[in-house]
């Protein structure tokens, strides 16, 4: 009787003491974040090059925040805007990108917004990723025309060279443009190296300019 007493007092001993691991596992791995972040991120991150998202701030994550950790993994290894894929790091786990980007979203999380975390539809969270993926596409091969309007080139950000084109053509159509070739640009862009889904990605990232 005594061993039973022991055998069931040992059970639910690890039972109630899983939470309590799973909590201090958690803060270890922000500090492990914090650290590869400080090794790693800051350079970007601390200021903002580029468009990087500062750390702890609200507005550069507010954003962000919606679409959670495994969207932001997904764009981490990708490479999103101008950031190569994994920030050019050598880091092959996963653990230690996830623990930096925990880290990260945790320093733009309060009271006010913790309700955001991960609160994007799927729809959303998936055109977070193509958007990100356009605009890495977009600065490799159409900056040089679309940043300055050259030869009749509809110009990023600017409402008006967009308007019409959207409401007659919308994304497939645009799509489909850039695909077969249009006016003083080449067919796909002049680039055999991207699959349609990377010129549509391109498109709906010129398209959010405007938004």
């Amino acid at each position: 009787m005594k061993q039973l007493s022991l055998l069931v007092f040992a059970v639910l001993l690890n039972l109630f003491s899983h939470p309590l691991l799973a909590a201090e596992q958690r803060a270890a791995d922000l500090k492990a974040g914090e650290a590869m972040y400080n090794q790693l991120c800051v350079a970007c991150h601390a200021s903002g090059v580029n468009g990087a998202p500062k750390l702890g701030s609200k507005d550069d994550w507010a954003e962000l925040l919606t679409v959670g950790e495994d969207t932001l993994y997904q764009a981490v290894i990708d490479g999103p805007n101008h950031m190569y894929s994994k920030g050019g790091s050598a880091l092959e786990s996963e653990t230690q990108v996830r623990d930096i980007i925990a880290y990260m979203m945790n320093s733009a999380i309060d009271d006010e917004n913790k309700s955001t975390v991960n609160s994007a539809s799927e729809e959303d969270k998936a055109r977070h990723l193509r958007i990100n993926n356009g605009y890495k596409v977009y600065d490799m091969i159409c900056f040089s025309c679309h940043d300055t309007g050259e030869a009749g080139a509809p110009k990023i950000g600017v409402p008006s060279a967009w308007d019409d084109r959207i409401a007659k053509r919308g994304l497939a159509g645009l799509t489909q443009s850039v695909i077969n070739g249009k006016s003083h640009m080449y067919v796909r862009a002049g680039s055999a190296d991207y699959s349609e889904a990377d010129f549509s990605s391109i498109v709906e990232y010129m398209m959010s300019t405007i938004e």
